[in-house]
């Protein structure tokens, strides 16, 4: 199954984004990042779809991201 990893700025932004992907019927997990890079502190959000199909729910619905990463044999 492909999965899909959106990173975001605050616990805030990705509370919105699970929400609203959960009511597509999207399941979601909110972690915290590590500063280990130039993205610094943060959360991503893993869902279990497509970022294609995650990119136009999040853009469509104004929430912010910083970057979304295709998952690969990523199992719930």
């Amino acid at each position: 199954m492909l999965g899909c990893k959106a990173v975001t700025e605050s616990y805030t932004q990705a509370r919105k984004a699970q929400k609203i992907l959960e009511g597509y019927g999207y399941k979601c997990l909110i972690k915290r990042t590590t500063n280990t890079g130039i993205e610094g502190c943060g959360f991503m959000l893993i869902v279990n779809g497509d970022c294609t199909e995650v990119s136009d729910i999040l853009v469509s619905s104004g929430v912010a991201y910083k970057r979304l990463e295709n998952l690969r044999r990523y199992e719930e």
